[in-house]
C-alpha cells in the first residue's frame, strides 16, 4: 500500500533516542484458557473493552460476513447476550466505555454511536460534523472520546459535556490513540513509522520515528506511564515509547506471529494478540515474552486485561470469545 500524500500541517518533530532489543520467549504462564462461544454465526468478533457494569464488551459483524452488526456482551462467566446496532450495512470498528454507564461505538458511518450499560439499550447516535469521516480507533478519558479519522488524516475529540467536536487535522493518517494522564493525545502512525503526541492546546504535533522498519499499529498506556505499541507489517514486533527521554525500544517477534491488540495489565505487564499464530503474549518491560496457548485457525484480534488481571480477547476467525484465567 502506498503511502498517502502528506499535506501541510505545522507540526514540531523531535527525534528520539532509538533502541533495539533481543526476543526472549518464555513457557506459557500458568493458567486456563476458556473459550465461549458467539451465539450468531460467522459474528467475527473484533474490539473488546471493559464495561462499567464488570463484563466485557464487544463489536461484531464486518465486511466479509453476512452477520449483522452488533454489540455483545459476555459475562465473566462466559454468558453471551447481543444487542442489534440498528445501523443496517455498517461496520462497527470500536468500543470504549465513556463515563455515566455509557459505551461509545465507532463505524464506517460517520456517527458515534452510543449504548446505555445499565438500560441494555442503544441511545440515539450523535451526528459527526463531516459526512465524509470515517471513524476508526477510540479512546475514551474524563468526559472526552477521541477517535482516528484515516479518511481525512484527522484526530476527533467529542466533549460529552459540551456536546462539542473539534477536528486536529494532520500530516498523515492515524491509526491508534490513546490519552495521557495530562490530557494529550498519542496516536500511531503505520506507514509513517512513528509514534506521536498531540497537544490539543495548540494542535502542535511531536513525533518519534520508531526503529528497525516497524510500523507501531495499535498503542497502549502502561501503569508506569510508557506507551508500548504493535508491529504487524514485516518485520513485526512490539516497541515502547518513554515520553520522558524520547527513547523507542523495539523487540522483535520471529516467525511473523502477527501482533496486533495491545492492552496493559494491573500489574505493569502489556498483553498482545498474536492474530497468526493463534494466542496472545504477554510482554515485561525487560522485553522477555511469555506465549499463551496457540488455538489454530482463530484469529485474535482485539483484546483488553480485566481489573484481576486476566487478559480476555476476540477470536475473529473462530467466532469466539476467549480469557486466560491466571493462577
Amino acid at each position: 500500500m502506498s503511502r498517502r500524500i502528506r499535506r501541510v500541517l505545522v507540526a514540531t518533530i523531535a527525534v528520539g533516542l532509538l533502541v533495539s532489543q533481543g526476543y526472549t520467549a518464555q513457557a506459557a504462564p500458568i493458567a486456563a484458557l476458556k473459550q465461549f462461544k458467539v451465539p450468531t454465526a460467522s459474528s467475527r468478533p473484533f474490539a473488546i473493552t471493559n464495561g462499567s457494569d464488570g463484563n466485557r464488551w464487544f463489536t461484531e459483524g464486518t465486511e466479509f460476513t453476512n452477520a449483522p452488526p452488533r454489540l455483545g456482551r459476555v459475562t465473566p462467566a462466559g454468558d453471551i447476550t447481543e444487542f442489534d446496532a440498528n445501523c443496517p450495512f455498517c461496520i462497527l470498528t470500536d468500543v470504549v466505555q465513556g463515563p455515566a454507564g455509557i459505551l461509545y461505538l465507532t463505524s464506517n458511518n460517520p456517527i458515534l454511536s452510543r449504548f446505555n450499560v445499565a438500560a441494555g439499550a442503544f441511545l440515539a447516535p450523535i451526528d459527526i460534523p463531516n459526512s465524509s469521516a470515517v471513524a476508526g480507533d477510540m479512546a475514551a478519558r474524563g468526559d472526552e472520546v477521541w477517535f482516528t479519522d484515516f479518511n481525512n488524516d484527522s484526530l476527533w475529540r467529542y466533549n460529552i459535556t459540551a456536546d462539542q467536536f473539534t477536528q486536529f487535522p494532520l500530516q498523515f493518517q492515524p491509526s491508534d490513540v490513546v490519552i495521557d494522564a495530562a490530557g494529550d493525545a498519542w496516536f500511531t502512525a503505520t506507514f509513517e513509522n512513528s509514534v506521536n503526541r498531540l497537544d490539543p492546546a495548540t494542535g502542535a504535533v511531536e513525533s518519534f520515528p520508531v526503529p528497525d522498519g516497524l510500523s507501531p499499529r495499535q498503542i497502549a498506556i502502561a501503569t508506569d506511564g510508557q506507551f508500548w505499541f504493535t508491529s504487524r507489517f514485516v518485520p513485526q514486533g512490539v516497541g515502547r515509547l518513554d515520553p520522558a527521554t524520547g527513547v523507542v525500544t523495539t523487540f522483535p517477534t520471529p516467525s511473523n506471529p502477527g501482533p496486533e491488540g495491545i492492552a496493559a495489565s494491573p500489574d505493569g505487564s502489556i498483553w498482545f494478540t498474536q492474530t497468526t499464530k493463534g494466542n496472545i503474549a504477554r510482554i515485561d518491560n525487560s522485553g522477555v515474552i511469555t506465549e499463551a496457548k496457540v488455538v489454530r485457525d482463530c484469529e485474535p484480534f482485539g483484546i483488553i486485561v480485566a481489573p484481576n488481571g486476566d487478559p480476555w480477547y476476540t477470536m475473529m476467525s473462530a467466532n469466539k470469545i476467549a480469557t486466560l484465567q491466571l493462577r
